[in-house]
């Protein structure tokens, strides 16, 4: 797929067409003109979706501060893995005393990552909420030691330590909001709507409001009260309480936690524009979170972390028709993928468009990004640009080391970063190609050792940290056979390393039909492989490699997609091989007498250029439909475009490539067998003019 020069070494280990040449079925005449190609309206640019996570609670506040925050001199901290001290701490980030981002650390100790954030905000100021219980007096000296100014709010009892920062935040307020001290989803509700308007939020026990939370009441001069939950978590008794007190009292509240998310929504006046979304089955994302949401007075989210309920569904449904932008809070354990996937496309199982990118330069695989529309989630929601590949063996040494070469090691090493921005800021994922050096001896002393698999992993770890890219797609093609089961062993211990950090794992494997036809592709099995990966690109094309013919026939790929069913796969996964290449194939004809067959040289080209050339040569544009000696049927029904014409030097040329038509019948499959998306090499063949023909198609099919 990746590296033709490899490729037209080792012919003999791909398939070869299944006909002579010139044994051709002529079905149609149906030229490609160079307007073929045209735009169509296939609805409105998806929502703006984004995902603030890292590889714990500690880290994923990290990200949610770095999002709303470049530089503040105060910052609130609370315990990440309990909530009572906590649930209050959005109303004090949002206030004039503050005005900060809300930060979770460990009881004992500080995470490095939270302290690193506090220095990059030039933070000067603490606020601590809880008693050292909560966030112990090693935190609170660590902090003072670094010449930090430190202020712990604390009480009694929960009741007291909110009570305490409620009236730090907020000195005075004829409303207050009223949330279980036991519970922390209704108090997270509220808390984005409550630090945005600087309304104090109070907890309450459920059959009675303590003495703490009453006297604060009194101090704010609070005149109504609402409590935030049903009377399963505020019972009548505790509401007769406040209103014997003179207090007006009314209630937001469904029968679950997820209900009465939505009826606050509902009920108060936020900016649904943008949405911030959350676990409810947590609270450090949503109580971080609400910091974040609380500066445009956004709402937060309530959503289980499994599978959608119908509410949860109706839910995003109906904020979709208001949001133009969402924001999901923690990885994909907090928020799942199929929320993702219904937010992004519509449909709780999209599926996938990665798209390719060729080359070494940066500006071209950028003028290769630059190929998609402005709306470039419309019919795309990855790029995988060809950025990563195993080093030999260093001289004098018998064995690689797993180490990794990027194109842009040398003076150039920004412009990973400066391109992932870009993808990013185009609304798409980003998983750089990481390929074997076209050396099997490479490939096949890193594999064969253990050490040498776990320094390529942690190579690969390394890269997307430090370029914030979303994952990698794994391009191993040239190893030996019986390299199976270490190819397995890798790609688990890969995707061990990535996952927990919310970070995809693709894999592009060769393509089979059978457990023997492809014995050279024996390394590559099917259903063990797809078990360790998100995505399971199976590259079906470059069927015909020694000879002219078609790139990807169908009814070749329907039997690469029945074997790979057969093997147990999850079809859900497969991504489909679409070729965005053709091949312009020169007959080079035996010299003198000699008996030598007819040999062919080959030329990789676009299908703009194939109709291009065929109209500067008058060539008719046929479509071919072979069936070969022994097919029962044709390899592909609707045909693949070809051509032949003579050139000025009088050699003999024809021509193979794809267009719209071929395109379409190879994505008709996704819905035949139930796939995951197609997998397009590359988009190094496509421009403008292509684009407007096979992104709306892409969109059409994928979305």
């Amino acid at each position: 797929m990746l590296k033709s020069l490899f490729k037209s070494s080792l012919g003999s280990r791909f398939p070869v067409g299944l006909r002579a040449l010139f044994v051709i079925f002529f079905i149609s005449l149906l030229p490609l003109s160079l307007t073929v190609f045209k735009q169509s309206a296939l609805g409105d640019s998806p929502v703006q979706v984004q995902r603030l996570a890292g590889a714990d609670r500690y880290e994923t506040g990290v990200e949610i501060a770095g999002a709303g925050w470049s530089q503040t001199g105060v910052a609130v901290l609370a315990r990440g893995d309990d909530f009572p001290d906590a649930l209050a701490g959005a109303v004090l980030a949002r206030s004039a005393a503050v005005n900060g981002p809300l930060l979770l650390t460990e009881s004992g100790r500080l995470p490095d990552a939270v302290w690193q954030k506090l220095q990059q905000l030039q933070t000067h100021t603490v606020y601590l909420l809880g008693g050292s219980g909560a966030i112990s007096a090693a935190v609170e000296d660590f902090l003072k030691g670094q010449n930090l100014q430190v202020q712990r709010l604390e009480g009694s009892d929960r009741f007291a330590t909110a009570a305490r920062i409620a009236l730090t935040a907020v000195p005075s307020s004829n409303e207050a909001f009223l949330a279980s001290g036991t519970s922390f989803a209704d108090a997270l509700s509220i808390s984005s709507y409550a630090a945005a308007q600087g309304i104090p939020l109070l907890l309450t026990a459920a059959d009675r409001v303590p003495a703490a939370t009453l006297e604060a009441l009194q101090t704010l001069g609070v005149q109504s009260v609402t409590l935030i939950g049903g009377t399963g978590v505020i019972q009548p008794s505790a509401q007769a309480q406040l209103e014997a007190l003179g207090l007006s009292v009314s209630r937001l509240a469904g029968s679950d936690r997820y209900l009465t998310n939505a009826a606050v929504i509902s009920a108060v006046q936020q900016d649904a524009s943008a949405v911030y979304i959350a676990t409810g089955e947590d609270f450090p994302d949503a109580l971080t979170g609400a910091a974040l949401a609380a500066q445009q007075n956004h709402p937060i989210l309530l959503l289980p972390s499994g599978k959608l309920t119908a509410a949860a569904t109706d839910s995003l449904r109906g904020l979709q028709a208001k949001a133009s932008a969402f924001t999901l809070l923690g990885g994909w354990g907090a928020i799942s993928a199929e929320a993702e996937d219904l937010l992004r496309t519509g449909s709780a199982h999209a599926r996938v468009s990665l798209q390719y990118i060729q080359g070494t330069s940066y500006t071209g695989q950028l003028g290769q990004l630059n190929v998609l529309p402005g709306n470039a989630a419309d019919s795309v929601d990855i790029v995988s640009p060809s950025w990563y590949t195993l080093n030999n063996p260093a001289d004098a040494q018998t064995a690689a080391d797993g180490s990794l070469s990027g194109i842009w090691d040398d003076g150039g090493s920004n412009n990973y970063k400066q391109f992932t921005d870009a993808v990013h800021g185009r609304n798409l994922k980003i998983l750089p190609l990481v390929h074997d050096s076209g050396t099997a001896a490479a490939i096949d002393s890193v594999l064969a050792s253990p050490a040498a698999r776990a320094n390529l992993a942690e190579q690969i770890v390394q890269r997307v940290q430090t370029t914030g890219v979303d994952g990698v797609v794994i391009d191993f093609e040239i190893m030996g056979d019986t390299n199976g089961p270490a190819l397995t062993a890798f790609m688990q211990a890969l995707y061990a390393r990535l996952h927990p950090q919310n970070k995809l794992l693709a894999m592009a494997v060769m393509s089979r039909t059978s457990p023997t036809a492809e014995p050279w592709f024996a390394e590559f099995n099917y259903y063990e492989l797809s078990q360790t990966v998100d995505y399971f690109h199976i590259m079906t094309y470059d069927y015909s490699t020694s000879t002219p013919g078609p790139i990807a026939p169908v009814l070749w790929i329907r039997r690469i997609l029945d074997y790979t069913k057969s093997q147990g796969v999850d079809m859900n996964k497969v991504l489909l091989g679409l070729p965005y290449y053709g091949r312009d194939w020169t007959i080079v004809p035996p010299s003198g007498d000699s008996a030598a067959a007819t040999t062919y040289t080959r030329t990789s080209v676009g299908p703009i250029t194939a109709a291009a050339t065929a109209a500067s040569y008058g060539a008719a544009i046929q479509r071919d439909t072979a069936t070969g000696a022994s097919a029962a049927y044709p390899l592909d029904p609707a045909g693949v475009p070809f051509y032949t014409y003579t050139d000025g030097a009088q050699a003999e040329h024809i021509v193979y490539y794809d267009d719209l038509t071929s395109w379409e019948t190879k994505l008709k499959l996704l819905d035949e067998y139930g796939l995951g998306g197609v997998g397009a090499w590359s988009l190094y063949w496509v421009t403008d003019e292509t684009a407007k023909g096979v992104l709306p198609l892409l969109q059409r099919y994928v979305r």
